[in-house]
């Protein structure tokens, strides 16, 4: 372990100058051009390291890599990143990888979520075979599109899960350095009302607002929220009208639902149709559209196992691990829910995600990635 610590220790600016050259790369989830050129360079690294790789093609959104490497022990790993950020074209140039000026933090869009993620594995996974580790089959899969609840790659993602015996999410670790044993799952939903238009002045009481309408239902949404089940509903997105002069003839709103557990899902629908089927004002009419997206990842004991082993690696560098359970759903929720144990924000330790004040801390990008790496060693040693 001492040697492929030293490894890493040796491959430490070239992680921060890697990281600087990606973040700079604009890959928003739309930003089909960006992704593609991020796909491209780790398709090539792969490949370089031994892997066979596949660039899937998407020809709207932005391409997906699968990299994978038969091993020499029983079983498959499989390791989840994304290379796509919330960020629009243009913010990279606006505000590119930087450093603070005690060079303790690197800021930039995308280097906590989840840049920094890439390059980590990219080293863990090059040290432990420049030392000929044997390790079971090993499958890496970068995707473009997480951050929009991977339309393109989730098939992909569920066909390698099931071929794996554990799945490594290098989403960020928590701002304390936890890592995630279990997620809630994500479910998104529309409702979408008609009503009657009309003139505002002369004709209003001929009017049905969709408008009216959709508030009814709103307030009814929002009060589904139970806290102690982890059951959350949140109107997020609102629309409706076109003039202040017109009684509305349709609104729409967008919903964010988040259950603890799978079984929840179908009650939480049940009482989003109730609401969508009840008339607050009579002639109108609304249709509910959407489902789960993300199923929960939940608490299971041989994840649990897995954070064990890594973490007795981080406590021989002198870093306590915890866990923890979080709101925020990851691709590593497909996985999960496919029976496989799975331990997530297992990257460089952030926080700012989604904001213009995204940080990693610049020293865990390197105590990570010893600590995953001399995890998935002592795994394998154990498999012997």
């Amino acid at each position: 372990m001492e040697k492929l610590f030293e490894l890493i220790d040796n491959k430490e600016e070239e992680m921060i100058e890697e990281l600087k050259q990606v973040v700079n790369i604009d890959s928003g989830s739309y930003s089909k051009k960006g992704i593609d050129q991020i796909i491209s360079r780790y398709e090539e690294f792969y490949a370089n390291l031994g892997f066979e790789t596949e660039i899937k093609v998407n020809r709207e959104q932005g391409n997906n890599l699968v990299a994978k490497r038969e091993g020499e022990l029983e079983g498959s790993w499989l390791f989840l990143g994304h290379v796509d950020t919330v960020f629009p074209a243009g913010t990279a140039a606006k505000r590119p990888f930087k450093l603070d000026e005690e060079g303790d933090r690197a800021y930039g869009p995308g280097v906590s979520d989840m840049k920094s993620g890439l390059v980590m594995l990219k080293t863990v996974l090059e040290a432990l075979l420049s030392l000929d580790t044997k390790l079971p089959d090993v499958v890496v899969l970068l995707n473009g599109d997480e951050e929009i609840g991977s339309p393109a790659s989730k098939n992909l993602i569920e066909t390698a899960g099931r071929e794996a015996t554990a799945c490594f999410v290098l989403e960020p670790g928590r701002q304390n350095g936890d890592m995630v044993i279990a997620r809630k799952g994500t479910a998104l939903y529309e409702l979408v009302v008609r009503g009657q238009a009309a003139h505002a002045g002369s004709n209003h009481a001929q009017g049905i607002s969709a408008v009216e309408e959709l508030a009814h239902k709103i307030l009814a949404v929002q009060k589904l929220t139970d806290y102690k089940r982890g059951i959350t509903f949140n109107v997020g997105v609102i629309e409706g009208g076109k003039r202040s002069n017109i009684i509305a003839d349709e609104a729409r709103a967008e919903i964010d639902l988040r259950i603890a557990k799978l079984e929840q899902i179908d009650e939480a629908e049940e009482k989003l149709q109730e609401i969508a089927d009840r008339e607050y004002l009579p002639g109108t009419e609304t249709v509910l559209n959407g489902g789960l997206n993300r199923p929960p990842m939940e608490e299971d004991q041989e994840a649990k196992k897995l954070f064990e082993v890594l973490a007795a690696v981080a406590k021989k560098l002198d870093v306590q691990l915890g866990t923890t359970v979080t709101g925020g759903a990851s691709d590593g929720n497909f996985v999960s829910a496919l029976g496989v144990p799975t331990l997530d924000a297992l990257g460089p330790v952030g926080g700012g995600n989604h904001s213009e004040d995204e940080y990693i801390e610049l020293s865990s990008l390197n105590s990570r990635a010893k600590i995953l790496a001399g995890g998935l060693q002592e795994l394998a040693r154990q498999k012997h």
